[in-house]
């Protein structure tokens, strides 16, 4: 009898010290995302088609646009996606806001992908640094549908100009 409290206090410990575990972070350099896409339009054309992307793809584009730099090819944003992440015991979508960056030069573009920053709490107002390599990862396979979503865009571009 006196047996059954070692036992419940030990199973009660082991859940405890289980649940403390510390997860795996993500590196710094781990936490964005940057890739160089070669196409055949010049810088004007990969700026003016990667704005109307923008447009098209994020729900608000006031807001998501902050800065519009036609000379140097440039435009930075602000998107938002969902990974799957735990809260107590629970799974959730979570929202994660980035910043987009897009470069232009003459037949080729560079998109950057950095400043990931989960949206926790009941309404999502918790804002926190995504540092778990578990969600940084679900991040980045999110972010490289919506780059190719991009890519595919400026390469069918030529493709719609005779319609």
């Amino acid at each position: 009898m006196k047996r059954i409290p070692y036992y419940f206090v030990s199973i009660i410990s082991l859940i405890a010290f289980a649940s403390c575990a510390s997860v795996p972070v993500a590196p710094i350099e781990d936490r964005s995302m940057q890739k160089v896409h070669e196409v055949d339009l010049t810088k004007s054309e990969i700026y003016d088609l990667s704005l109307e992307w923008m447009a098209r793809t994020f729900f608000d584009n006031k807001e998501v646009i902050e800065l519009k730099d036609k000379d140097n090819g440039k435009i930075i944003g602000k998107g938002i996606t969902f990974f799957k992440g735990k809260i107590g015991w629970f799974s959730a979508n979570i929202p994660c806001r980035f910043t987009l960056i897009v470069e232009a030069k003459d037949n080729k573009y560079r998109t950057t992908y950095n400043n990931f920053v989960g949206l926790y709490g009941e309404n999502q107002t918790r804002p926190e640094p995504l540092e778990q390599k578990e969600y940084v990862d679900a991040v980045k396979a999110k972010l490289a549908v919506i780059d190719e979503s991009l890519y595919d865009c400026l390469k069918k571009s030529k493709s719609d100009t005779d319609w």
